[in-house]
């Protein structure tokens, strides 16, 4: 009875491992690597539910698990997704690291849908608290879902910027500035909006000593587009 137990869980785990395909991100960071297994791989397009499991760049050591439930990328005509252990390239991986928080350690994103504005790319936003743990962040996560895609990191200022846009003739970009105890605060933001007659009215926010200033201008379009 035992030797059969043993054989029926052989044979769900390499069912189990040959349902799911296998890719290797080792050029996405400086201080990870990552294996990422997906559920589904066809026509270069590969997404659905995945785990990626998180390892020490130096020392080689399993650090932690993630899942994704609408893991989404896509291979280059020369890739094959049924060879194993396909090693993506650094802007082909659904991985994203970078310090999102400011706070000198590398934080991860893992694409999770493309629930953003227009079917964009959406994220789930973990924050690396010590180096080596990452708690999934809500605001971070909100902000990296409900946009047009990923978040931009201005590492000189230290804000995010987000875009959003309304048809084709309205845009808004916003930067905030991030506190691990207060969260997100909106520091600055610009609509250009051309949806009137030949002018694009641009509307200009900033945060100054706690107060809003507001300043509303208008440009012709061939002009203002010129710059």
């Amino acid at each position: 009875m035992k030797n059969i137990l043993v054989l029926c869980v052989l044979v769900f785990a390499t069912t189990y491992a040959k349902a799911q395909y296998k890719f290797l991100a080792t050029n996405s960071s400086n201080q990870f690597t990552a294996k990422i297994f997906v559920a589904d791989c066809a026509n270069g397009v590969c997404g659905g539910k995945a785990t990626i499991i998180l390892f020490d760049k130096a020392t080689e050591a399993e650090l932690q698990t993630f899942n994704s439930s609408d893991l989404d990328f896509t291979l280059s005509a020369n890739q094959n997704a049924n060879l194993g252990w396909l090693d993506l390239g650094k802007y082909q991986t659904p991985l994203v690291f970078g310090d999102f928080n400011f706070d000198g350690f590398e934080d991860l994103a893992i694409r999770n849908g493309s629930r953003g504005a227009y079917n964009e790319p959406s994220y789930d936003v973990y924050l690396n608290g010590n180096g080596n743990k990452f708690v999934l962040n809500e605001a971070l996560t909100k902000l990296a879902s409900d946009n047009l895609g990923m978040f931009d990191v201005d590492r000189k200022l230290k804000q995010l910027v987000i875009h959003q846009k309304d048809g084709c003739c309205y845009d808004k970009t916003i930067n905030y500035s991030y506190d691990n105890k207060k969260g997100l605060t909106e520091v600055s933001s610009v609509i250009e909006d051309s949806s009137i007659g030949d002018d694009v009215t641009v509307i200009t926010q900033k945060m100054v000593d706690g107060k809003v200033k507001r300043k509303v201008e208008r440009f012709k379009i061939k002009d203002y587009y010129k710059q």
